[in-house]
């Protein structure tokens, strides 16, 4: 039973340095240039992800999530907190920042390997940040201090990362100058001469124009979601990984589209397939192409596998595709990235146990995928999140 890590790997120094256990039992080697893997049990997994997860199972269960839904959820923040661009970077620290708003951990209300791969993952992006960043992403910042003092002592330092000093006291509001003496007078004369009348006239306003406020609710049923049919496929002429269709969706021209599925999925693969469409997105290039719509894919759990969320059969393009009990929601013409509608509610986007795609509502309960009343699943991915 053998664990090689990879020199720049801290995330599994870091969780082997949080089970003791498994470090004592294990063969412990360091490479270069190379993936991490283990060999357990006759097990052989490779890869930061699948690696943990096999540790977690073998050496402390509740880490890899106490039920299935955790398992499913603890998968998903791996996956999301190993891409590693600046933008990425910068868009996970605020997703993290916008789901702690009211917890404490990342699933549930326990520590999980999602916390651990996630803090080691983000420990360079949170030491490059200005205090100020970390005071506007409080709630980020507050979850690192609390892994990095939760793990045990020395092992940030056998992961090599460093303790971050962190200031989570907001600073003091500066105080407004008092204004002059005769200036209080003047202001004095002005409210004893303002009418009564006037002055209730304000004090009624005010809740008036509260009350006729909306508050905004984010529900699935804001997410344009079509089947699709891909009418042809070619690689993207500037960028090796990612592909640019062309698909119908029902409309009287075909969307274009970008998709990074050149490692997941060969282009044969691609061709004539049906699928499922993000269709109100905010249009946006990439590498100089604009990508009109996003296509539904599920990940396995290990992060190793992709494929196409699947219309039921006998779908056509443009049927709507919804959540069940949303079925009377009407879409957003195009989502507003602000209100962060699709971040809101893509974190609850998995696949079951039978391969069926749906939606975890606040309250764990599943929403399957509907086209006409029938599910939409995927060929393999069972307990994969969906993106």
């Amino acid at each position: 039973m053998s664990v090689s890590i990879s020199s720049s790997d801290s995330a599994l120094k870091l969780l082997l340095a949080f089970i003791p256990e498994a470090e004592l039992a294990l063969s412990v080697d360091t490479v270069a240039d190379q993936l991490s893997r283990l060999s357990l049990s006759g097990n052989e997994v490779e890869g930061t992800n699948a690696v943990a997860q096999l540790l977690a199972a073998t050496y402390n269960g509740a880490l890899a999530g106490i039920s299935d839904t955790d398992k499913a959820e603890v998968s998903q923040w791996m996956t999301m907190s190993a891409r590693h661009g600046p933008t990425e970077r910068q868009a996970f620290a605020q997703t993290i920042n916008d789901h702690l708003a009211a917890r404490t951990f990342l699933v549930s209300n326990y520590l999980s390997l999602a916390d651990l791969i996630a803090f080691a993952n983000v420990h360079a992006f949170m030491v490059s940040l200005s205090s100020q960043k970390r005071l506007n992403w409080c709630d980020f910042s507050r979850w690192f201090d609390l892994v990095q003092h939760t793990v045990p002592a020395g092992a940030l330092a056998k992961a090599g990362l460093k303790l971050v000093e962190i200031d989570l006291n907001a600073p003091a509001l500066a105080k407004k100058p008092v204004a002059a003496a005769a200036n209080v007078k003047d202001l004095q004369k002005q409210a004893n001469a303002e009418p009564k009348q006037a002055k209730q006239a304000k004090k009624e306003k005010r809740p008036a124009a509260a009350a006729t406020k909306e508050e905004f609710k984010i529900v699935p049923s804001l997410i344009d979601l079509r089947v699709g049919h891909i009418l042809e496929v070619q690689k993207h002429p500037d960028a090796d990984s990612l592909y640019v269709e062309k698909i119908d969706a029902g409309e009287s021209e075909p969307r274009t589209v970008v998709s990074g599925l050149v490692r997941f999925i060969p282009i044969e693969q691609m061709q004539s397939r049906d699928v499922v469409l993000v269709c109100n997105l905010k249009p946006a290039a990439m590498r100089g192409v604009k990508s009109y719509a996003m296509v539904l894919c599920a990940t396995s759990p290990d992060g190793n596998n992709v494929e196409f969320v699947e219309p039921p059969k006998g779908s056509k393009p443009g049927d709507r595709v919804y959540f069940e009990g949303y079925e009377d929601g009407v879409p957003e013409e195009v989502l507003k990235p602000k209100q962060k509608v699709f971040e809101t509610i893509q974190p609850g986007l998995f696949t079951d146990d039978n391969r069926e795609a749906g939606w975890y509502d606040e309250n764990k309960r599943f929403h399957k995928l509907l086209v006409s009343g029938q599910v939409c699943t995927t060929a393999t991915v069972a307990k994969g999140s969906l993106k």
